[in-house]
């Protein structure tokens, strides 16, 4: 495991052995309070810089990205879901991955601004990546979405994000929209991309949702 990663809590994580990797070990299901501590660490990794000056700030930004995690966890609102990847070999649980799912107005500048249901903070352990782990977690959002009656899902993504991009264009995504900002064009930064996803609701199957999130009622009368 990268030793920066490792470090960041302190939390010990069992590195995946040499063996074929086993999809029937991995797991996705609701996180819980106790999973903030490793998934802070997985995403101060994935989204922030460790190199130069900027390694200097990766206490503060993690426990900022703890403190959020916590928050949110303690106290979830409707229409918002967090999952954790989970890894078992040996005995041992691994938390690898974590997406989030919510209810987000996008297009803001519309004149009748839109909720859609939203991915963020999708983000796997770099030692667990190319195994399947950030596809899985995007089909738990989507299960979990037409659970709440929604046939649609949006994303971002960075235009210079390959394997992310790759990853959406396989699971269905397309994109929507370029956005420009003062940001990608004063300071030449990558500019986002806008995403999204429409499925048929009669694709949903009860089946892919262990340790369910509850839905919305209307939806469970009409399931039943």
């Amino acid at each position: 495991m990268n030793s920066n990663l490792s470090s960041l809590w302190s939390t010990q994580q069992p590195p995946l052995s040499n063996a074929v990797f086993n999809h029937d070990a991995l797991m996705v299901r609701p996180a819980t309070v106790q999973d903030a501590r490793p998934l802070a660490d997985i995403l101060t990794y994935s989204f922030h810089s460790y190199s130069g000056l900027k390694g200097l700030l990766v206490p503060i930004l993690r426990l900022g990205v703890y403190e959020d995690l916590s928050h949110r966890l303690r106290q979830p609102k409707p229409h918002h879901a967090c999952f954790a990847a989970c890894f078992r070999e040996n005995r041992a649980s691994v938390v690898v991955g974590t997406v989030e799912v919510s209810m987000r107005y996008l297009r803001t500048k519309a004149i009748a601004p839109v909720k859609f249901p939203y991915i963020s903070n999708l983000a796997v352990n770099p030692d667990y990546r190319r195994l399947g782990v950030a596809r899985l977690l995007l089909q738990r959002c989507e299960t979990q979405v037409r659970y709440w009656n929604y046939s649609n899902l949006a994303l971002h993504v960075l235009e210079n994000n390959e394997a992310a991009k790759q990853l959406y264009l396989r699971s269905g995504y397309e994109v929507q929209q370029v956005e420009n900002s003062l940001n990608s064009w004063l300071l030449k930064r990558p500019r986002r991309l806008f995403c999204k996803k429409i499925y048929r609701l009669e694709q949903f199957s009860i089946l892919l949702m262990p340790d369910i999130i509850l839905p919305e009622p209307s939806f469970v009368r009409r399931l039943t």
